[in-house]
C-alpha cells in the first residue's frame, strides 16, 4: 500500500473520531460544498460549549455531523446506523415544514435572463431617461410660444353697466332732471405684427436648436444608461461564476481538510499541517462571502438601473466588435464628431448665435396693424346705438431704452463664447474617452490570452501537485499554494473577460453608437417629442386646458 494509504474502515472510523472535533464553521461550510443544496431553513442546535448556532435545517449531513459530537470510543454499528436515520428524520421534518409554508407570490416574471432584455426594459422604464424625454416634450413647447410672435392676437371683448345721472337746474324755482341708461358694448379686436426686428423669426431657430440640444442631451443619457446596465449586467454575469469559482475552492478545501486529518490521525501529516488546512479553509469561507456579497450588491443596481431583477442563471453577453471603429485613432475621430455631447453642445452654440440677433431686434423699428369692430348700446341719453370700425397702423421706432438692449446683446456675446469653451471641452472629452475605451479593449485582449494560458498551466500545476501530494513528494504548503494560484487565475480571466466586454460598450458609447437599433434591439414604444413636422399650431385651441394634469406616467416598474 503507498504512502499516506489506510484501510476503509479505519479511515472511516478516524474520520468520524475526528469529526467531534471539528468546527461549526467548517462543518456548516462542507455541508454546504457536499449537499450542493440551497438552504431555505435553519434549525437552532446547541454546540458543546452551549452556544447557539444557525445550521441548515434541510442538510442531513450537517445533522449527522453534530449528532456524533459525542465521546470517543462509542460508536457502534446501531448507533451509527440511528444517528443516521435521526438525521433523515430532521430533513423530513423541514421538507415538511417548507410544505406547510404559505406559497409565495411570483413577480410578473421570473428576472431578465439576456442582456437585450435588460436594455429593453431600462430604455423604456428607467426613470432618468423617462424625466429627460419629458425634459425633450417641454422644451418642444417653446417653438409656438416663439412662433407666435408673428401671428395674429384676436380677442373679443363685451361690457354691461348702468350709468345714472342726476341734474339740478338753477334759478327759482329749482327743477332736477336725470336719466338712467344700461349700457352695454361688444367689439372684436385683431393686431397683427408686420415687422419686429425678425426678432420672431431669429427666436424661432433659437427654440429649435434648444429643441436640437435637449434631443442630444436625451441620446447622452439614453446611451450612459445603455452603458450602466451593460457594465451591471457584466457584473452580474461575472458576479455568479465568480461564486461558483469560490464554491469549487471551498469545496476542495474542504476535501483537503478531510485528508489532512485522516492523514494525521494516521501519523502521516502534523498538526501544523491540519491548522494550515483549517486557515485556508478559513479563508476560502471569506472569499467566497465577499463574493457572494459583491453579487448581491450589483444585482441590487441591476435592480435599480433596469426595473426588474436578473435571473438566476445570465446568458453570455454578445460581442459588438464588428461595430468598432478599426483602432484608436479612428475612435477618437468618430468621437469627435458623432458624441452626442459633441453634438448637444453644437446645438447649443448655434441657439446662442441665435440668442444675440434676438437681443439686436430689439434696437430696430416694429410695425403693427391693429383693427377693431365694436357696437355700443344706450352711450348717452341721444345715443341709441353706435357702430365704429376702426383700423391702425403703428410704427415704432426705439430712440433710447435706458442701455438694457445693448447690454443684453453683449451678454448674449458671451454666452456665445461660453457655448463655444463647452464645444471644445465636450469635444475633447469625447475624444479622450474614445482612446481610453479603445486602449482598455486593447489591454484586455492582450490578458485574456495571457489569463486563458495561465488557467491551463495552473490546472494541470494543481493536478500534478495533488497526486505528488498524495504519494508523498510534495507537502501540504506546495498544494494549497497550487490551488490558490488556480482560483486567482480563473478570477483573473473572468475579470479580463468582463472588462473586454465593458469596454467594447464604453467605446460604443463614447462614439454614439450604443442605441438599440445598432445593437439589433428592438426598440420599445415610448411617448416621445413630437417630429418637426408638428412643430405648429395644435388645431385643438382648448384641448390643453382638458387634461390640466400632463401627460399619462408610464407604469412604475418597481
Amino acid at each position: 500500500m503507498g504512502a499516506g494509504r489506510v484501510p476503509a474502515s479505519t479511515r472511516q472510523d478516524e474520520r468520524l473520531e475526528g469529526s467531534a472535533r471539528r468546527l461549526e464553521v467548517d462543518l456548516r461550510a462542507w455541508g454546504a460544498t457536499a449537499a450542493g443544496m440551497v438552504f431555505t431553513g435553519t434549525d437552532r442546535t446547541e454546540s458543546r460549549n452551549g452556544n447557539r448556532m444557525l445550521l441548515p435545517a434541510a442538510c442531513p449531513i450537517v445533522r449527522l455531523t453534530i449528532a456524533m459530537r459525542l465521546p470517543t470510543g462509542i460508536f457502534t454499528a446501531a448507533a451509527l446506523v440511528a444517528l443516521m436515520l435521526m438525521g433523515g428524520q430532521g430533513a423530513a421534518q423541514a421538507e415538511g415544514r417548507q410544505s406547510r409554508r404559505p406559497a409565495v407570490q411570483r413577480p410578473a416574471h421570473d428576472g431578465v435572463a439576456t442582456l437585450a432584455a435588460a436594455l429593453r426594459q431600462a430604455f423604456q422604464f428607467n426613470p432618468d431617461i423617462r424625466a429627460q424625454r419629458s425634459q425633450v416634450r417641454a422644451t418642444q413647447e417653446q417653438i409656438p410660444q416663439a412662433r407666435a410672435g408673428l401671428l395674429p392676437q384676436v380677442s373679443a371683448t363685451t361690457y354691461a353697466g348702468v350709468l345714472a345721472t342726476r341734474s339740478i337746474l338753477g334759478g327759482p324755482p329749482n327743477t332736477t332732471g336725470g336719466s338712467t341708461l344700461y349700457q352695454r358694448g361688444v367689439a372684436l379686436t385683431a393686431t397683427q405684427t408686420l415687422f419686429d426686428g425678425w426678432r420672431t423669426q431669429n427666436a424661432t431657430l433659437q427654440a429649435q436648436q434648444q429643441v436640437g440640444t435637449q434631443r442630444e442631451q436625451m441620446r447622452a443619457i439614453e446611451q450612459s444608461v445603455m452603458l450602466d446596465v451593460a457594465t451591471t449586467y457584466l457584473a452580474v454575469f461575472t458576479g455568479q461564476a465568480l461564486v461558483e469559482v469560490q464554491q469549487r475552492n471551498v469545496g476542495f478545501l474542504t476535501e483537503t481538510l478531510n485528508t489532512t486529518r485522516t492523514r494525521l490521525a494516521s501519523g502521516v501529516a502534523t498538526p501544523t499541517d491540519v491548522s494550515q488546512a483549517e486557515a485556508r479553509l478559513s479563508r476560502g469561507l471569506s472569499d467566497l462571502s465577499a463574493t457572494q456579497t459583491d453579487l448581491a450588491v450589483a444585482r441590487d443596481r441591476f435592480l435599480r438601473l433596469v426595473g426588474a431583477p436578473p435571473a438566476a442563471r445570465l446568458t453570455v453577453v454578445p460581442a459588438v466588435d464588428q461595430l468598432l471603429p478599426g483602432s484608436r485613432e479612428a475612435s477618437r475621430q468618430v468621437a469627435g464628431e458623432s458624441n452626442p455631447a459633441v453634438l448637444a453642445a453644437i446645438s447649443t452654440v448655434r441657439a446662442a448665435e441665435s440668442a444675440i440677433r434676438v437681443a439686436q431686434g430689439q434696437m430696430l423699428p416694429q410695425v403693427s396693424v391693429q383693427s377693431q369692430i365694436a357696437r355700443d348700446l344706450d352711450v348717452d341719453s341721444s345715443t341709441r346705438r353706435t357702430d365704429s370700425v376702426q383700423v391702425i397702423g403703428r410704427l415704432t421706432v426705439p430712440l433710447y431704452s435706458g442701455g438694457a438692449p445693448e447690454s443684453q446683446v453683449r451678454q448674449s456675446r458671451e454666452l456665445l463664447g461660453q457655448a463655444q469653451a463647452m464645444l471644445d471641452g465636450a469635444r475633447a472629452q469625447s475624444r479622450s474617452a474614445a482612446y481610453a475605451g479603445h486602449a482598455a479593449l486593447d489591454n484586455a485582449t492582450f490578458t485574456i490570452r495571457a489569463a486563458t494560458a495561465e488557467v491551463r498551466a495552473a490546472e494541470v500545476t494543481v493536478d500534478g501537485v495533488r497526486k505528488q501530494y498524495e504519494a508523498g513528494l510534495r507537502t501540504l504548503t506546495e498544494l494549497l499554494n497550487a490551488q490558490q494560484d488556480t482560483v486567482s487565475a480563473r478570477a483573473r480571466l473572468l475579470q479580463a473577460q468582463s472588462d473586454r466586454l465593458i469596454a467594447s460598450y464604453t467605446v460604443l458609447a463614447a462614439t454614439g453608437r450604443l442605441e438599440l437599433p445598432r445593437l439589433g434591439v428592438s426598440q420599445p414604444p415610448v411617448a416621445s417629442a413630437p417630429p418637426q413636422s408638428d412643430w405648429g399650431v395644435r388645431g385643438d385651441a382648448w384641448g390643453e386646458l382638458r387634461n390640466p394634469t400632463g401627460p399619462a406616467r408610464p407604469p412604475s416598474s418597481r
